[in-house]
């Protein structure tokens, strides 16, 4: 497996990987709930955060090349016009994709940069393999060594382990509650103080 950076011609295919994968996810669900919309608006949506500015992606490769799994990442001063890209691109369903952005800004860290996690996938035939433990591990170390904390907001209740809990990440903020059929889990992660070390 290789891990990545990716590039521009790349955008396409991997805003469709992502989609494919967030089939059945409940938060998706509720935003386009129309399964034969839901893969077209969701590539589209994540097109729209891969061409930002400042946006970070990389992918994991299998051995013939083909994108096994995925992380999006976007700077906490992304530039606020990818919103009315959302609203065009998200058509009808563009008022449940607005309140997420707006519940969303109400409740991020205040007053300090950070990176935010939009979307982490992994193909189901690689599941449990740790490409995703592999990929938050390359883009966490880069974060660490330029000082930079991260936020996300999960879309399964954090119980304190799993992949985001291995890293650090803890509850911040309030639960968003999308009218009661969907729900997302806000948490941070502050940069992990090293100790230097003693000689004696």
């Amino acid at each position: 497996m290789l891990i990545r950076g990716f590039r521009a011609a790349e955008i396409p295919e991997i805003a469709a990987f992502i989609a494919r994968g967030y089939d059945g996810d409940s938060f998706f669900h509720w935003c386009v709930d129309n399964d034969t919309d839901q893969t077209r608006i969701v590539t589209e949506y994540y097109q729209v955060y891969l061409k930002a500015e400042g946006c970070i992606c990389n992918l994991a490769m299998d051995d013939d090349s083909a994108i096994i799994g995925a992380t999006v990442w976007l700077p906490h001063d992304v530039d606020p016009a990818i919103y009315d890209e959302i609203d065009q691109v998200t058509e009808k369903y563009e008022r449940q994709f607005r309140m997420v952005a707006d519940l969303s800004h109400g409740n991020e860290p205040k007053n300090i940069p950070f990176y935010q996690l939009v979307g982490v996938v992994v193909d189901k035939h690689y599941q449990g393999q740790g490409i995703g433990t592999a990929l938050m591990q390359y883009q966490l170390d880069k974060f660490d060594a330029a000082q930079v904390p991260t936020y996300l907001e999960a879309s399964t209740k954090f119980m304190g382990a799993g992949l985001y809990g291995k890293f650090g990440y803890r509850p911040y903020g309030e639960i968003m509650n999308f009218e009661n059929h969907a729900y997302l889990y806000p948490l941070f992660r502050e940069v992990p103080h090293v100790q230097s070390e003693t000689r004696l």
